[in-house]
């Protein structure tokens, strides 16, 4: 009992170890991905199908695949004002870039927005945008109100400057996506960010190649094998029975050996369930 014990551990922690592997990948973007970023977003890959993927397909998603895309600078009266504004109010002893860029940026991108683009969902909008911008400026925290404020405004005033071009990516991709959802290869996220893949099959194909998994169990109906080559999930349509990844071979990656390992847990647990209820 005690080996069975060290086995199940061993293979319990195995995912970890593919995690930290998959860290190290250096990912160049298939032109069949689009302009998604892998390197920054391409943790936890998935394909998302029918009702619960068109439930994500929002801008709050789509911040990666449209990241570098609208770079207008912020202008120096939009800055200047929200500084002013910014300093009277600040506390120095309670300096919250991410906070403080949220609170200047989402009210005056919702105004606007709901001015000039009634029928979309602006208070989502205006966190997907604010989100992106101030994680941008505030990658280094400020240490007085003076850097605080400038860094603050800078992130609310460039996502408000880029308003409208944001606005154009979000709809372009959600388009793509709820296209995608319903079609039987689905949706591709990673990092719970969608990827504006041109064909999503052929994304997949040139991701594995370099070695990122990518969990294809929403499409499979029915058991998956899984192989030393990673896992064969025959059919299309949701998932049942157990979910299973498309990985590399185990020469060109570690995740290979993913599906075994759960493979071998499951198997030993159940053995483990039904000597106990002979025990019992």
């Amino acid at each position: 009992m005690a080996d069975f014990g060290k086995l199940v551990l061993s293979v319990l922690a195995f995912p970890a170890l593919l995690l930290a592997s998959s860290q190290a990948l250096a990912i160049t973007t298939p032109p069949e991905c689009g302009k998604f970023d892998f390197n920054k977003n391409g943790l936890g890959c998935e394909i998302r199908v029918e009702g619960g993927c068109e439930a994500d397909c929002t801008s709050l998603r789509f911040t990666a695949g449209c990241e570098g895309g609208c770079t207008a600078s912020a202008s120096t009266s939009c800055t200047n004002n929200c500084g002013e504004s910014c300093i009277a109010e600040c506390d120095p002893s309670k300096l919250d870039c991410i906070q403080g860029c949220h609170d200047e940026c989402e009210q005056p991108f919702i105004a606007d927005c709901q001015a000039n683009y009634p029928q979309r969902d602006c208070v989502t909008d205006a966190k997907a945008s604010c989100t992106s911008r101030c994680r941008t400026q505030c990658q280094v925290q400020p240490s007085n109100c003076i850097e605080h404020c400038d860094t603050c405004c800078t992130g609310a005033c460039t996502a408000n400057i880029n308003m409208d071009c944001d606005l154009t990516c979000y709809a372009k991709l959600e388009g793509g996506c709820r296209v995608q959802c319903q079609e039987p290869t689905g949706a591709l996220f990673c990092n719970d960010q969608y990827v504006f893949a041109s064909d999503v099959k052929g994304c997949i194909s040139a991701l594995l190649e370099q070695g990122l998994q990518v969990d294809v169990s929403a499409q499979a109906q029915g058991e998956c094998t899984i192989t030393l080559g990673g896992a064969d999930c025959a059919g299309s349509g949701e998932a049942s029975g157990l979910g299973c990844s498309a990985s590399p071979g185990q020469a060109e990656s570690p995740f290979a050996m993913t599906g075994i390992a759960l493979g071998l847990a499951a198997m030993g647990i159940s053995a483990s369930r039904r000597r106990n209820r002979k025990n019992g």
